[in-house]
């Protein structure tokens, strides 16, 4: 019995030992080339986070739009993997898109990290604001991991509106979900906890989510949608989606997410 109990507390202390060493290697997967770009007109941007690493991302511009929306991806690869998602984005939602690499991916300097991600997007923000775009016309759009990063810009900084594709409450909740209930988020030192800030958010959200998402369940981004206090849409997309839900909604929901975020 008792030497059981030293494989158990061995098994556990290699577990702990494990994620602390390899989390953010668990967690982040970038990519530094580049392998692809936006087929229509754009300008390719260099900017500084908000601790002054340099960022690299591209400007999909719609001359004739007052609003712009910052893209914030998921946790692989880079822009050049989503370049059809921000041209989508530029041409259903009308408006100018700026698109770009966390610390770490594709051609933006440093190492991410959670902190390292929400100065970037503070980095973003800054970058439209100095092309002259006004809060109210800033729009924040999140992708999986993105989203919290979104939450968190949303929590300090006026936006017109919050889009989140595929959201979850944290990364604590995603890790025991994917390891079959053990409570390994008590180790986890990264948090992007959005479900503790959701409710400091006054700007309209809206929650795009499929309900065979095979990464981030179905019910973290219904738990994270209930959190906000309001104005909130919910969209819920069919099938087994993770990352371009959007893509999926159709013309006449993509019509109604334009509306809510642009309300006459």
């Amino acid at each position: 019995m008792m030497r059981l109990g030293r494989i158990l507390i061995l098994t556990i202390l290699g577990l702990v030992l494990y994620v602390r060493i390899f989390e953010k290697r668990l967690l982040y997967y970038p990519k530094k080339e580049l392998e692809g770009h936006p087929r229509s007109t754009y300008e390719d941007v260099t900017f500084p986070a908000s601790d002054g690493l340099m960022l690299h991302g591209w400007f999909i511009p719609q001359p004739l739009s007052p609003a712009v929306l910052i893209m914030n991806h998921g946790n692989a690869g880079n822009i050049s993997d989503r370049y059809e998602m921000g041209e989508s984005l530029a041409q259903e939602m009308g408006v100018n898109v700026l698109m770009y690499d966390y610390r770490g991916y594709g051609k933006s300097e440093g190492q991410p990290s959670e902190e390292g991600t929400y100065s970037d997007i503070r980095g973003a923000y800054a970058y439209v604001r100095s092309r002259g775009y006004a809060p109210s016309m800033i729009l924040v759009f999140g992708q999986s991991l993105g989203t919290a990063i979104a939450v968190d810009l949303a929590v300090h900084e006026t936006v017109g509106a919050v889009i989140l594709e595929a959201p979850f409450t944290s990364i604590g909740a995603v890790a025991r979900r994917l390891s079959f209930g053990l409570p390994i988020d008590y180790i986890l030192t990264t948090r992007y906890d959005s479900r503790s800030k959701a409710s400091s958010i006054r700007a309209p959200v809206a929650v795009i989510h499929a309900n065979r998402d095979p990464v981030i369940p179905f019910e973290l981004g219904m738990d994270l949608y209930q959190q906000f206090p309001g104005p909130k849409r919910f969209f819920e997309v069919q099938g087994e989606i993770h990352e371009g839900a959007f893509l999926a909604l159709g013309v006449e929901r993509t019509r109604e997410l334009k509306e809510f975020v642009f309300p006459k």
